[in-house]
């Protein structure tokens, strides 16, 4: 009966995480298409198609931003083949169940598994957590599980419609870490089991500890493997929480760092981090000096670049109230349970971390569940540690308030962003499959153009891009047409997006350090009712509309030039 109850609770909790996750329904899917949350994620999908049309293609070089130079980018295959792998699993659903192709997603199953591969992977991370608590037998498991399901930062980190990054890594971490306090408490149990004291340690243990022994060997391998997978998806974030994992352990243990328990798992660890080099390389690239200054101008419009403001509420609607009460307790905790202050240091590094760049919240948020059964023991009664816990996640349900019922002025905001993304969509199909060079759009459009479009972007998404989203606020910024010929042949270019210019203007002036001119080319083209002046070699093709008669996005044609550079 236990485990029965057990098995269903996990399956609610598996179905709370993927309907949290794919709250946001009404944004991916509209009019029959499906659309993805930002930028990043159209470039992860170019890939994607990459891969599915290439099968066994490793994408190092980036031909669809920064044209025509493109980019060496640091993104991996791991999440590629990931979203291939999902369509591959679609194709054969719809192939057996939808015969006739009478869903309109039958032939979008690569957008479809991109779509889904976020929730998805919040599942996966669901069923981990769930099995590490009963593993190691800690109470207040289900306080974890749904702290896990509906934090609104972990949700937006694995939503529907966001096949980045984020995702894997929340689950890839949340494993690795999850591995090591079970290494802990494993290691505890067999210096118990052979009688030794839990303050003295020993390398080898004896025959009678072999449960104890083979546990440890499990966790170390799970462990070694999710730090690989972590380090191969990214080098930041990842490289970041294992060295202060090592100092941890260096500090407190490191004869057991290097125990024979752990060998199998550090050979895994070494093993699939050198076949990631063989298969990626090495593409770690720095801003160059000419890129420094607006890198620092740029990395302010990015909002998971931006820190986290201690008189806001956005820490507590993560996290709860006993965010704040955490470190008390873990310091309470310290006697009676000795990983107490290691899960402390772990929580107070991803806080700093996440004080700096708010993209560490995912990371402190995935710490924080499994400190959850670590410190709400030290409240000592069950009933009042469930109590607080309940009353501390107020925040959290303000938040999924204003998420599931959002005010008429956020109703009406998300309406206009959905008929404008389809708009674009709609502007840019004008364009999908025709030849020749490369366009010119605001940086985060172009990912989402060159995606619908299959041409090169100028500007991109990725901070490799750099130079592609300073020519491309150049352009925009030119004086007149004259002016941005000579910019526009340069890069190759045969067409320009224009758009709302109050949108173009200050974000390009902001990233040149320069003021925001009252008249130039973004403005020109921008304009309705007459033609552009100047050159008469850039001329406008076609205009989305709204039904009310507003312009949303404007074509420009440019005219190949005597000294356009030819396209290889």
């Amino acid at each position: 009966m236990k485990r029965t109850l057990r098995l269903a609770a996990l399956v609610a909790f598996c179905v709370l995480t993927f309907a949290a996750r794919c709250h946001n329904l009404r944004d991916v899917f509209v009019e029959g298409r499906i659309y993805f949350l930002d930028a990043d994620c159209y470039s992860r999908m170019t890939r994607a198609r990459m891969v599915a049309e290439h099968p066994g293609m490793i994408v190092r070089h980036h031909d669809f931003e920064n044209f025509p130079q493109g980019v060496n980018a640091h993104t991996t295959a791991p999440l590629d083949y990931l979203i291939v792998a999902g369509k591959k699993v679609l194709d054969a659903g719809f192939a057996v169940f939808d015969s006739g192709k009478a869903s309109v997603l039958h032939d979008q199953t690569l957008d479809l598994a991109g779509a889904l591969i976020g929730p998805l992977l919040g599942v996966v991370g669901m069923v981990f957590l769930a099995l590490w608590a009963w593993a190691l037998r800690l109470r207040f498991w289900g306080m974890a599980l749904l702290l896990y399901a509906v934090s609104p930062i972990l949700v937006h980190g694995m939503s529907l419609g966001r096949p980045d990054h984020q995702a894997p890594l929340i689950v890839l971490l949340l494993v690795a870490l999850g591995a090591e306090f079970a290494l802990a408490r494993k290691m505890d149990d067999a210096d118990e089991a052979e009688g030794a004291s839990p303050l003295s340690r020993h390398p080898e243990r004896s025959p009678q500890s072999g449960a104890p022994l083979r546990m440890t060997r499990r966790w170390g391998m799970i462990s070694g493997v999710a730090w690989a997978l972590s380090l191969w998806v990214s080098l930041y974030e990842p490289l970041i929480l294992l060295g202060t994992v090592l100092v941890l352990w260096l500090a407190g243990d490191r004869r057991a760092l290097f125990a024979p328990a752990r060998r199998p798992g550090w050979i895994a660890f070494a093993t699939i981090l050198a076949l990631a080099f063989l298969l990626e390389g090495w593409r770690i690239e720095l801003p160059d000096a000419a890129m420094r200054e607006y890198f620092s101008r740029w990395q302010g419009q990015i909002g998971e670049l931006g820190h986290l403001n201690l008189l806001s509420p956005q820490l507590w609607s993560w996290l709860g109230w006993t965010a704040a009460a955490a470190p008390v307790l873990l310091f309470l905790t310290r006697k009676t349970d000795r990983r107490a202050l290691p899960v402390l240091a772990v929580l107070a590094v991803a806080f700093a971390l996440t004080l700096w760049q708010l993209r560490w919240g995912y990371f402190l948020a995935a710490a924080f569940v499994l400190a959850l059964p670590v410190f709400l023991p030290a409240l000592r009664r069950p009933w009042i540690a469930r109590t607080a816990f309940a009353l501390a996640l107020w925040p959290v349900a303000q938040d999924w308030d204003g998420l599931l019922f959002p005010a008429e002025a956020r109703q009406q905001q998300l309406a206009v962003k959905r008929a404008e993304a389809d708009a674009l969509r709609s502007v840019v199909s004008t364009k999908t499959g025709t030849q020749g060079g490369a366009f010119v759009a605001p940086w985060w459009l172009s990912p989402s153009i060159a995606y619908w479009t299959r041409q090169p972007g100028v500007a991109g998404s990725s901070h490799e891009s750099l130079p592609g989203i300073v020519a491309a606020a150049r352009i925009y910024l030119a004086r007149d047409t004259d002016a941005a010929l000579p910019l526009l042949r340069e890069r190759r270019v045969t067409w320009i997006l224009a758009d709302a210019a109050e949108r173009v203007v200050p974000n390009a002036a902001k990233l040149l350090g320069v003021p925001a001119p009252e008249y130039c080319l973004a403005t020109e083209l921008a304009r309705p009712l007459h033609e552009v002046g100047g050159s008469v070699e850039i001329v406008r093709e076609v205009t989305a509309t709204h039904p009310s008669g507003r312009i949303y996005y404007q074509i420009w044609q440019v005219h190949a030039g005597a000294d356009t550079v030819p396209t290889p």
